[in-house]
This record gives C-alpha cells, structure tokens and sequence, in this order.
C-alpha cells in the first residue's frame, strides 16, 4: 500500500479522510454506540465524571476493574474517544470497557473540550493533564502506575499517538510511563486535515498541525505498540497506521499493524470491545503482559 495525499487532489483527500463518506449509515452506528455505551454504563457503574481540569469537558471516567484476575491494583488501560477532535463523548464509547474490567482491567477513559471552542494545542494540553492526575491519584482509584497502557479511536488514535511521545519526566512522571499503546483507525498527520471540509470546525493552522504532528518523531517508550485499521477503510487512512508502525520499528520498538477483516472506521470498535475478536486478544496480551 502506498498512498500519498500530498500528490492527490482534494476531492480524493476528503474521501479517504472523511469517515462520513466512506460509511453512509454513520450517524445510525454513533447511535447505536452510544446506546449501547448507556446500558454498559448500567451495569458495570464507576467512578462517573471526575474532574482532571478546570474546563468545561475536562472530566473523565474510571470503569474498575470487577475481578483480580490480573492482580490489585489492576492494570489501567486509558481510553480516548474520537470524533476528529470536534465531536463525541466518552460516554458514547462505555462499551468498550465491558469485556476489559470483566478481565481484571480498569478503564479510565477521558472527555475533553472540543473544536472550536478549543483547539488541538489545548486538546492535546488537556490529554496529557488528564494524564497527570490519573498517575497522581493512581492508589486512590486502586490502579497498577506500573502498567498503564493507551488506546484512542480516530482523533483519540491520533491524542494516543501524542502521549506516546511525550516528556513525562517534565511533569514529575516516569519516563517509561506507558507499557504499550493501542491506536485505533488513528489519524496521526493532522495537516491532512486542512484539506478537507473538517477544517471549517478544527481551523487547524500549518504551525498547529505540525506541532502535532505524530509522525514527526517516534514515540518515547519501549512498550509494545499495536496500530490499527479496518480493511474496510480507505487506503489513505489506513496508510497512517502503516506509516506509524514502520516508524517504531525503525526506532527498535515493537510495533504491529493489525488490519481488521470486514470492519470499517467505527465498526473497529465492535472488533475492540468483543472478547472472541483477534483485535481483543491482541489487546489483552499486551495489557495481560
């Protein structure tokens, strides 16, 4: 595979960059997420909109572990939601944590503000507070600090992607922070988006987007890497997970691509969240350790 958007032209950009055109009925499958999210909720409860920050959405979640299969405290995966950085909640992706805490994992999974009220400096500032105050209260909340490990869906991919490759010992933390990370159908080069309609809501600046670029360097840890897409997905998006996952090898970290057979953008996550999928079974041999 090798697709180059800098060479195509922007109607070509906005198709393989605009899940809305590649998955007609995608307003359907946000709803039947967040239903489903609803009813995970229900059951499995948590430690409901904690504050990280003083912002409007600077809240987040922690779906505890519910048995000690994997030790106390459990292993804490940090869930990031996508919606391109301008739309969606955590409480839209809940369901996703039921299969993790029934396997002994405590999910932490992190809302914040969105564009335009803010942009991707600021969301990227927030990620990386919510972050800091979950490491800081890790004993209150009965979670391993030793075994952290990320995964974001989409523009949460691209937010993973830039926690990986943060200078956690700037903020008083351990270098070697995160024991491995999950990106999910990521968008890791943001300056693809000043080509496509999404801009209009992101407003994403050449400097900005560069700034935040996650392919600009490797990421700052030895964990295991798992980078992920769809095979339903247009070539350009899953051309970044590629090129994500042959910049860690290059920089002598474990890194794989997982392609997903007969899943699409969002679809991905139903993979994620489903125990017999070989997606779930990768995830939980990296946290499982």
């Amino acid at each position: 595979m090798s697709f180059n958007w800098r060479e195509r032209d922007d109607e070509t950009v906005e198709y393989h960059f605009n899940p809305r055109l590649s998955v007609p009925d995608i307003l359907e499958l946000i709803q039947a997420h967040s239903e489903k999210s609803a009813r995970v909720i229900e059951l499995i409860g948590g430690n409901l909109d904690l504050r990280y920050g003083n912002r409007p959405k600077q809240t987040l979640d922690i779906h505890v572990a519910r048995n000690e299969s994997l030790g106390s405290p459990a292993p804490c995966l940090i869930f990031i939601h996508g919606g391109y950085w301008r739309m969606s909640d955590k409480k839209d992706v809940a369901f996703i944590a039921e299969p993790l805490t029934e396997d002994g994992v405590t999910v932490a999974s992190i809302n914040y503000d969105l564009c335009p009220d803010v942009n991707l400096d600021i969301i990227v500032e927030e990620i990386r507070e919510a972050v800091v105050f979950l490491c800081k209260n890790a004993k209150k909340f009965s979670i391993d600090a030793n075994r952290l490990f990320i995964s974001g869906h989409s523009a949460g991919g691209h937010l993973t992607g830039m926690m990986l490759k943060q200078n956690w010992e700037s903020h008083g933390l351990p270098s070697e922070l995160f024991k491995g990370g999950i990106p999910l159908s990521p968008i890791f080069e943001p300056e693809v988006v000043m080509r496509t309609s999404i801009n209009e809501d992101v407003r994403l600046t050449l400097d900005m987007a560069r700034r935040n670029d996650v392919l600009s360097a490797p990421p700052l840890t030895s964990g295991e890497i798992l980078s992920v897409a769809g095979a339903l997905e247009p070539e350009g998006w899953r051309q970044q997970s590629l090129l994500y996952t042959d910049l860690c090898t290059k920089s002598g970290i474990k890194a794989n691509y997982l392609e997903v057979p007969d899943c699409h953008h969002f679809s991905v996550l139903d993979a994620f969240a489903n125990k017999s999928s070989t997606l779930y079974q990768k995830v939980f041999s990296i946290i499982s350790g």
